[in-house]
């Protein structure tokens, strides 16, 4: 018995609309309830009223469930093969406009998980990949095996694209459970293997990550799918930077800029040029890490990309003291988070800001530096509130004012316990 009514509480839930607002004047909120569970098949006027409500079009394709997942699958292959975010785009688009309504359940669990993906490709997680991942989860119980592997790999972008690293590699975790039950198609384990080796990444969990990436690497070389090599070649040697052998870093970057170069892939060279110059600052060769980070900004098009680059080339023209660069980019990068103020570089306008102070007079340099701390406090980011928690420690104590460096130097200690991962335990 077939009735869409996990269609119509799937639109509900995702329009964030209750059972008693939907029902008003068109049934009880019990017998929505059973619609809703497929208990029952309403009448064609509950159900056009219903639809009309929700604003679900009817379908105009005279093809069955089978044939059109067949076809969005078909789609979702190529998409994590290529990951060409234009052509993604466009097909997601078509995918919606064709407004199919699937009778069996299973088939939409399905259709939808890999609508998610597409989204997430175009999109990252905005509010709306969240409104899908957020009321398909209400079905995750009927979900088979491979549902429940997209479901929680899914649930790790989410957390991954919130800087919650440790949860999205445990959502992983719970995704690879059901990998061996899935019979997954060689592009789905490759992109599947690649995502794991990232998140495990993130984890400093490089041995791990390595493994996985090589084994995604394999099927991507093997079938030429350049952009998926490049992406893959720049993960692996991060994480060979991260484990300290640079020359496995600048191996696999090089590997990745003969591919980039080949495909005209700016956006990627410029992430390339970005990690090149990293490796150039590992070597203190800060003229040559410059001359890179300025590559990168030449090419990339990503706003967030672009302000982490002003921020890196402000480092490094403090290490060798240049303050007039320091200070233009650091109103540069000021400039362009006020045009963008996006949350993911929000952290970025408290490092410009502060280099902006500190060599200007020290300029508000107080209120910047405690707002700063509190923010990186609150995100966790235990790193740059140890570091700042110092700086203006060093600050105070210089002005004589020892009470106030104690007490930020007593915050320095912890939060660098905190970004270590200590626990202290005293003995007598």
């Amino acid at each position: 018995m077939n009735t869409f009514g996990h269609i119509i509480k799937f639109e509900r839930i995702r329009q964030n609309i209750k059972q008693v607002q939907l029902s008003d004047g068109i049934c009880t909120p019990s017998y929505l309830s059973k619609i809703e569970s497929n208990s029952i098949v309403p009448s064609e006027e509950i159900l056009g009223l219903l639809f009309e409500r929700l604003s679900i079009k009817l379908s105009s394709s005279k093809t069955d469930d089978n044939e059109f997942l067949d076809y969005v699958r078909s789609i979702y292959f190529e998409a994590i093969k290529t990951k060409d975010k234009m052509w993604v785009s466009k097909q997601l688009e078509e995918i919606l406009n064709t407004h199919y309504l699937f009778k069996n359940q299973s088939c939409f669990y399905t259709y939808i998980l890999m609508v998610i993906r597409l989204k997430i490709m175009v999109q990252k997680v905005n509010a709306d990949t969240l409104s899908y991942l957020s009321s398909i989860s209400n079905f995750s119980s009927k979900f088979d095996s491979h549902q429940l592997l997209l479901f929680h790999s899914f649930n790790g972008y989410m957390h991954y694209y919130n800087n919650d690293q440790h949860n999205a590699l445990q959502s992983l975790e719970k995704a690879k459970t059901f990998q061996d039950l899935s019979n997954l198609e060689d592009c789905e384990s490759a992109d599947f293997h690649f995502l794991y080796g990232l998140f495990n990444l993130h984890n400093n969990k490089i041995i791990v990550s390595l493994d996985f990436l090589s084994r995604a690497q394999s099927y991507f070389n093997k079938e030429l799918l350049l952009l998926r090599s490049v992406e893959s070649y720049i993960t692996t040697a991060v994480a060979y930077q991260v484990a300290s052998n640079l020359d496995k870093h600048f191996e696999y970057l090089t590997l990745a800029e003969n591919l980039a170069l080949e495909g005209d892939m700016k956006e990627n060279l410029a992430l390339i040029y970005f990690n090149m110059a990293t490796y150039y600052n590992l070597k203190k060769n800060i003229i040559k890490a410059i001359d890179y980070y300025h590559k990168c900004l030449h090419l990339t098009h990503n706003s967030f990309v672009y302000m982490k680059t002003v921020y890196c080339i402000i480092l490094q023209n403090s290490m060798i003291n240049n303050i007039d660069e320091v200070l233009k980019w650091s109103k540069k990068g000021i400039e362009l988070f006020t045009l963008d103020p996006d949350k993911l570089s929000k952290a970025l306008d408290y490092h410009f800001k502060i280099h902006l102070s500190l060599h200007s007079n020290f300029d508000k340099f107080e209120d910047i530096v405690t707002e700063a701390i509190q923010y990186f406090v609150k995100t966790k980011d235990y790193r740059h509130a140890n570091k700042y928690a110092m700086l203006i420690a060093n600050y105070f104590n210089a002005a004589g004012k020892y009470k106030k460096a104690t007490n930020y130097y007593q915050l320095a200690t912890i939060y660098l316990a905190k970004k270590e991962n200590r626990i202290f335990i005293e003995e007598i």
